[in-house]
């Protein structure tokens, strides 16, 4: 069942990956339509672009490396490389990451390849009136750099393979690629890497693809590309991990396939996310909150989950190092008057300080113990991290699920369903969501004196 099921998940993965190239085809052809009836409204529209690139571009560039996260001043809450770095400081356990791959913007913009417009009469006029659109973002070109030697890049793909043991993954700094989180996300990602063969000469790994013989980074992943786009300029760097296997697995029934022709259970690695807010840990559940349980030895695991959470968010707070992410930012900055007057975005933005530890970190259990697998930005009302087993706790805000509860999420309650937000609404938190006194009380029989 699993080597259908990952064929036919990465066939899905792909073409999620089309599906977006055309939306942005469409949209394109729509600007051309709008050209046609009021150029100067498309000018207009694309100078408020032009502002928000500019906020993008300054905010972005006024973080540091992740070789400097350590001393301190802003930083990229995508970036595994950083919360590495910090993890390294704490002396908290972590998968580590190797770079094998970076590359210069214009050359990702190039690998990951040109939308196509519709060959429609507004979708022609725009591409005829791109000096137009040029000029008023300011001169800003489209075309990667025409001199760029695209043989030459497509070997450094499979150069920057050649060096990586069989049973890694690889995946963008700031982001896993969407095969990797479909075949995740379904429970079909197994203890070893996954790999899904579609031929003699074709297989997809997590974050590689095999021609032949030889692998090759794949950089065109949706996912990956998106991510490029929202993160700060400069070098696109894949990094090579070694696939640690979880300490045990935890199986159920997937409600991503349910009700389809591929319907039923799974296995999940036994992983588990914290979320910290001003600095502390609020909150810790198990990642797939679908089957989770709670029992007094995965009470004692969420514990530690806290504690090690806990010494990387204060190596932060002691090193003056915030994580920052553009989507809050781009709100608290948005000048949105009536947005920024509700409550629950007043709040949450306060809560989310410029000058505080907020995010997520993620360990995974391993036979060496609990491992910092990734960290990411917090859980906020304006996109970030998934609240997890979380979700629905607070009720189901106007502008998005944040989570609102200190404790232990071991499973969803039994009303929400993880893909379907709409079902994100307070319920019975019996024996799914507890206190930390609960949580404690529950791990004491594990405790060793």
């Amino acid at each position: 069942m699993f080597p259908r099921l990952r064929q036919a998940l990465v066939m899905l993965a792909a073409a999620g990956d089309r599906k977006v190239a055309k939306d942005l085809g469409r949209k394109a052809a729509v600007l051309g339509a709008r050209l046609l009836r009021d150029p100067e409204s498309v000018r207009e529209r694309l100078e408020g672009f032009e502002a928000v690139a500019r906020l993008h571009a300054e905010e972005t560039g006024s973080w540091v490396s992740p070789e400097a996260v350590g001393k301190g001043g802003p930083f990229d809450a995508c970036d595994l490389r950083c919360w590495l770095e910090l993890a390294r400081i704490a002396g908290v356990p972590a998968v580590p990451a190797t770079e094998v791959l970076a590359l210069e913007e214009h050359e990702m913009a190039l690998l990951s390849g040109k939308v196509e417009m519709p060959d429609t009469a507004p979708a022609r006029f725009a591409r005829s009136r791109a000096g137009l659109l040029e000029e008023a973002l300011g001169g800003a070109q489209f075309d990667p750099d025409p001199e760029t030697d695209l043989d030459e890049l497509h070997e450094r793909l499979y150069a920057a393979m050649d060096g990586v043991p069989e049973g890694w993954m690889v995946r963008y700094a700031r982001c896993g690629s969407s095969e990797l989180k479909a075949l995740a996300g379904a429970g079909a990602a197994g203890p070893a890497a996954p790999e899904v063969r579609f031929g003699p000469d074709l297989e997809v790994g997590p974050g590689w693809v095999r021609n032949g013989n030889r692998r090759r980074v794949h950089v065109s992943d949706a996912r990956t590309v998106e991510s490029a786009a929202q993160g700060p300029g400069g070098k696109a760097v894949f990094l090579a991990r070694p696939w640690v296997e979880a300490a045990r697995f935890v199986v159920g029934e997937d409600p991503h396939r349910h009700g389809t022709m591929f319907a039923g259970k799974g296995a999940w690695p036994a992983e588990w996310r914290a979320f910290v807010e001003g600095g502390r840990v609020r909150g810790v559940s198990f990642y797939y909150g679908w089957c989770g349980q709670a029992t007094p030895e995965d009470a004692r695991i969420a514990l530690e989950v806290r504690d090690l959470a806990q010494r990387v968010a204060d190596t932060a707070s002691a090193a003056r190092a915030w994580p920052r992410y553009m989507d809050v930012e781009f709100v608290r900055f948005s000048g949105n008057e009536k947005l920024l007057s509700d409550p629950r975005v007043s709040d949450a933005l306060e809560a989310l300080g410029r000058e505080s530890v907020a995010c997520t970190l993620d360990f995974i259990e391993t036979a060496e113990g609990l491992m910092l697998l990734e960290g990411g930005p917090a859980n906020t009302p304006f996109g970030g991290g998934h609240p997890c087993a979380f979700a629905g706790c607070g009720g189901q805000p106007r502008f998005g699920n944040r989570t609102l509860v200190d404790g232990v999420a071991f499973r969803s309650m039994p009303h929400v369903l993880i893909g379907d937000p709409s079902t994100w609404t307070e319920g019975d938190r019996e024996g799914c969501i507890l206190t930390w006194e609960e949580a404690e009380a529950l791990a004491l029989p594990t405790m060793r004196p």
